[in-house]
C-alpha cells in the first residue's frame, strides 16, 4: 500500500529532464514494445516537455522519497495538441510507473491526481486508449466499443 508521506507529485521542470527521458525510453521499449532510434528518446522528450511548458499538455512526475518513479501526461483535447480525438474531453495520454514499483498503488495515485486536475478544468469526460484494460477498468473506466484511429487501441472513458 502507498504511504502518503513518502510520495509527491510534481509538475515537470527542466531538472527532471534526464530521468524523464530515461523513463520514456524504458516505457516505449519495454511496455509499448516500440523500436526507438535513440534511447533515451531525447527529441521526443523535448517535444513532450515543450508542449507542457506551452500549456498544451500537463506532465507530472511521481516522486517516492525524492526519486522519480513514474509520470503521467494528460490534457484537455484541443486542436492545438498533436492528438485531439475528442475535443473538450480530458485525455490521459501516457502513464508510466517503474516496474519495480508496480502493483503498489502508485498508478492509482497518479490517475486520481490527473482526474482531479482535469475535473478542475470542467471536462465532461476523461478518456484514454490502452492495451492494459484490466488496470483501467479497475480504476473505473469503461470500454466504449470505439477504436482510436491513431493507434488502433480501444477507447475507455470515465466521468470525473
Amino acid at each position: 500500500m502507498v504511504k502518503p508521506t513518502n510520495i509527491e507529485i510534481k509538475k515537470f521542470n527542466d531538472l527532471d529532464f534526464d530521468i524523464f527521458a530515461q523513463m520514456v525510453g524504458v516505457y516505449f521499449i519495454e511496455d509499448l514494445e516500440e523500436t526507438l532510434n535513440h534511447n533515451p528518446p531525447i527529441g521526443m522528450c523535448k517535444a513532450m516537455t515543450q508542449a507542457a511548458k506551452d500549456g498544451i499538455i500537463h506532465l507530472d512526475l511521481l516522486h517516492l522519497d525524492d526519486t522519480a518513479i513514474g509520470f503521467i501526461m494528460y490534457q484537455v483535447d484541443s486542436p492545438e495538441s498533436n492528438w485531439c480525438e475528442k475535443e473538450g474531453y480530458g485525455f490521459i495520454r501516457e502513464m508510466y510507473i517503474r516496474k519495480d514499483h508496480r502493483k503498489q498503488g502508485y498508478g492509482k495515485v497518479l490517475v486520481a491526481h490527473a482526474e482531479n486536475e482535469l475535473k478542475k478544468l470542467s471536462v465532461p469526460y476523461i478518456y484514454l486508449t490502452s492495451s492494459n484494460d484490466d488496470f483501467w477498468l479497475g480504476v473505473g473506466y469503461v470500454e466504449t466499443g470505439e477504436v482510436c484511429e491513431k493507434n488502433s487501441l480501444g477507447i475507455l472513458i470515465k466521468q470525473p
